[in-house]
């Protein structure tokens, strides 16, 4: 159990790297949840959970000062307890927005009192022209203040919440529990209405009723409904200006304008 606590909070530590080297999404669900199922020698049910909870977490992203609920801890810790438990996504999707608010309210408290020291190191060393000095507050202040908490809340959490998590669940109805499996079918919606929330306005409203149609009616997979949608980006942003922009336009007396005649 130590052991794979310790695994369990050095993939929290690891994957927030990603912001140091640049976003490639490891921290997110759909990626860790992968990883957790390897540490913990399940690696289909990581898979599972790690999806699911992408679905869920897939609008939770950080946007100018609106921070979500932390989607690293609450997806490993989730998928972490399923996994451990053998209850499946149910205990992932009830466990995963509490501890990732939970945790927000840590990062925000560090991230408020201990990171400014080493924004002002490296204002410092600016100042004495140390670029050097810079990069290595910068990198020190990311480790201390955003990786390493996540490897000690992760790993003590998960140590010392499993026999917990155990006691609970055995404790639960079995009517609670067939009311957190319907609920849990409803949450992946509310993630993908969430995102369109976001990105659908008047000119893209039409795109998601097409794919809509396709699906409803005529009973085309998402896989193929996303080609589909990509084959139509592509159109859309480059083929049709570059059309537009090869194609000789009419002149005022109604002729074409071609530099060749």
């Amino acid at each position: 159990m130590l052991t794979q606590a310790i695994l369990v909070g050095l993939v929290a530590m690891c994957v927030t790297f990603e912001w140091a080297l640049g976003t490639c999404l490891a921290s997110r669900p759909i990626v860790t949840g992968v990883l957790i199922g390897l540490v913990m020698g399940d690696l289909q049910t990581g898979i599972i959970v790690g999806a699911t909870l992408e679905m869920v977490f897939i609008g939770s992203v950080t946007i100018g000062a609106a921070v979500p609920p932390d989607v690293i801890t609450g997806g490993i810790l989730g998928t972490a307890f399923a996994i451990s438990t053998g209850q499946g996504a149910e205990v992932a999707l009830t466990l995963a927005f509490p501890i990732a608010s939970l945790y927000l309210i840590i990062d925000n408290a560090l991230t408020l009192i201990v990171m400014p020291f080493f924004v002002h190191k490296a204002d410092d060393c600016v100042a004495k022209g140390d670029l050097k000095g810079m990069e290595r507050m910068h990198l020190l202040g990311g480790f201390i203040v955003k990786s390493l908490p996540r490897f000690f809340v992760c790993s003590l959490a998960f140590y010392l919440g499993t026999p917990v998590m155990n006691a609970v669940l055995n404790a639960i109805p079995e009517f609670v529990s067939n009311g957190l499996v319907i609920a849990g079918g409803f949450i992946p919606a509310l993630g993908i209405s969430l995102l369109a929330s976001m990105i659908v306005n008047k000119q893209t409203a039409i795109f998601f009723v097409l794919g809509f149609a396709l699906c409803a009616y005529m009973s085309i997979p998402i896989l193929g409904i996303a080609i589909i949608g990509l084959c139509l980006a592509v159109i859309l942003v480059v083929v049709q200006p570059n059309f537009i922009a090869q194609t000789p336009q009419l002149s005022s007396e109604g002729s074409f304008d071609d530099d060749d005649f």
